[in-house]
């Protein structure tokens, strides 16, 4: 079955589904759906099959979606371990670049000490990052971008035989 949440945009506004239907398109289990009957999902009638009018059944998962988001207020980063908005330790920010316009604001969650994402364009970034130390790493190269080998790289290794090695 499906891990993530439904998505709304896949309903047919003016089609009816059945509860069978409505398991297929979302890929989750008939009683998932009768579950989401039960707290509010308007059907048709009272009658068998029970039908839901794809109107009602996009505006309850959209109810549904937005109930649950969260909304980063500026300064703040969204920790997904911690699932939610946090301001980063010590109001410092990393910006790194990803593409021309825009990147990455990184931080340290104060809470989990796990990295903490907020995409942002570049033109944005001082609203966004509102009491925030932003830095601008320059040069700052990763694994995959490094010219020289790793230590722990074949092509690093000293090819040197045990006889050629001085004591």
């Amino acid at each position: 079955m499906s891990s993530c949440r439904p998505n709304p945009r896949l309903v047919k506004i003016h089609r009816s589904y059945s509860v069978d239907e409505i398991s297929r398109l979302f890929c989750v289990h008939k009683n998932t759906v009768r579950m989401w009957i039960k707290v509010g999902l308007p059907t048709v009638d009272d009658r068998r099959p029970t039908l839901v009018y794809g109107a009602d059944l996009r505006a309850f998962l959209e109810k549904r979606r937005n109930k649950s988001r969260q909304r980063c207020r500026p300064g703040e980063i969204y920790c997904v371990c911690c699932r939610s908005p946090k301001f980063p330790a010590g109001a410092m920010v990393d910006y790194l670049e990803i593409t021309g316009t825009s990147g990455n604001l990184r931080g340290i969650c104060p809470d989990c000490d796990h990295f903490i994402h907020r995409r942002v364009a570049l033109a944005r970034v001082r609203e966004v990052a509102v009491g925030l130390d932003v830095s601008f790493p320059q040069g700052a190269l990763r694994i995959g971008e490094s010219h020289s080998p790793s230590v722990n790289s074949d092509s690093s290794k000293d090819h040197r035989t045990h006889e050629d090695a001085q004591p």
